[in-house]
């Protein structure tokens, strides 16, 4: 068993001073000066214990690409650099390796769950499952061929055979990810939602800026989320990326069919996209959660640099008061729909906790945790990390983790590109 003692708890149905017992991988006690034998104790003392971020919106192995094509508008930045790059030098090895230097950096912001698009997924899963971190795995579903699959219907197949390989994984789950309504026919679209079973999630860009709306109506004659709509892709399984050119119609339907809703803000503003309205979809009560996108977009992992931007951005769209720091932490910490029992400190919940220092500068004084660890924390306070009670990071370092292997391979890899 496993004790973490003295911390301030948050997110937690028990706010305040007190210890948490883990048995296994579960939260089974947190209460005051708990006693007894332990197979591990985690001193706490002038920390914050709270639930480990999920990044539900990134492409992992894509870190690979950090810096290759910056300052670019979207459309310009996948067609001519991104896709061709993809197309080069993109296979299994490089999925997996990319992948996990991705996860080491996530885990460093107290994430603990990526919400993963890309190709050869089997090696994400692999990272995850060695690392020890949660993924939701989705087969990149477009039509043309990919670096792992010559066409559409070969990615949806793939993706049912992944779903069977991981069918009993405590850490992953498989997703449908079709791209997009502008690199997806609607006959296309209608097939993915023909293979759905009735539980399956879905992962797809939409409304990602002004001009893939225009785009996708030069080509279908209607906007991306009526395409989804009309497909049979619009429910309340489907976890839709961006959503930054969503009107009020759009919004409406959205909560409707109860689907959800990834911010991912700092790759929105870098690529030119825009603001997604999220504060208006959260009063009504829409699903929203928080992700990175990929390292080549944003160009970072760090949740904490994403909850804080994600707060700070509506409240110049929606005033003051919006997005305060309790409600964004919740998002940044939502799960609901991808792994049951966690996002929350609770007794019977999985144990997925991290514990935040407050011994550096910026962190004193506190008088508020929440408002601390959305406009004040750095990535550097986040001293361990435990997902599904095995502690990944421990005074931050990793465990069993081989860090500099993981750096070096890339480093490797990135040669080919110009890289330093």
């Amino acid at each position: 068993m496993l004790l973490i003692k003295n911390g301030y708890c948050i997110n937690s149905e028990k706010e305040g001073y007190f210890d948490i017992l883990v048995d296994g991988n579960r939260i089974v006690k947190i209460d005051k000066d708990i006693e007894g034998g332990f197979d591990e104790i985690i001193d706490a003392k002038d920390c914050v214990v709270m639930p480990t971020f999920c990044n539900a919106h990134t492409h992992l192995a894509m870190s690979l690409f950090r810096g290759l094509a910056d300052d670019l508008e979207l459309m310009d930045w996948l067609n001519n650099h991104i896709f061709p790059a993809e197309a080069k030098y993109v296979n299994k090895d490089m999925v997996y390796i990319c992948s996990k230097l991705s996860m080491l950096e996530g885990i460093r912001s107290a994430t603990g769950c990526f919400g993963d698009m890309y190709f050869f997924e089997e090696e994400v899963a692999r990272a995850a499952i060695e690392i020890g971190v949660r993924a939701i795995i989705g087969e990149g579903i477009i039509d043309f061929p990919t670096p792992d699959c010559k066409n559409p219907k070969e990615a949806v197949e793939k993706t049912k055979s992944l779903k069977e390989e991981f069918k009993n994984s405590e850490l992953v789950k498989v997703s449908y990810a079709p791209h997009s309504t502008y690199t997806l026919s609607e006959d296309t679209l209608k097939m993915v939602a023909n293979s759905l079973d009735e539980n399956d999630i879905v992962q797809i860009h939409i409304n990602e800026s002004e001009r893939e709306v225009e785009l996708v109506k030069s080509q279908k004659g209607k906007r991306p989320l009526e395409v989804l709509n009309d497909a049979g892709l619009l429910t309340d399984r489907t976890f839709m990326a961006h959503c930054v050119a969503t009107d009020d119609e759009e919004i409406e339907l959205i909560k409707n069919k109860n689907a959800k809703v990834i911010n991912v803000p700092q790759s929105n503003f870098k690529l030119a996209s825009g603001i997604a309205p999220i504060c208006k979809m959260v009063k009504i009560g829409i699903d929203v959660y928080i992700g990175t996108d990929g390292p080549a977009s944003n160009n970072n992992l760090d949740m904490i640099e994403e909850i804080r931007t994600s707060s700070l951005v509506q409240k110049i769209k929606f005033g003051e008061k919006a997005m305060d720091s309790k409600t964004i932490l919740k998002l940044a910490s939502n799960f609901n729909g991808l792994f049951d029992g966690i996002g929350y400190l609770k007794e019977g919940n999985l144990a997925d906790i991290a514990v935040v220092s407050l011994e550096g500068i910026e962190s004193v004084p506190i008088y508020n945790p929440y408002s601390f660890i959305v406009y004040a924390l750095n990535s550097r306070d986040v001293r361990d990390v435990i997902v599904n009670g095995r502690v990944i990071l421990k005074n931050r370092e990793f465990v069993d983790i081989d860090e500099e292997e993981v750096k070096f391979r890339v480093k490797e890899l990135s040669k080919s590109l110009g890289g330093l």
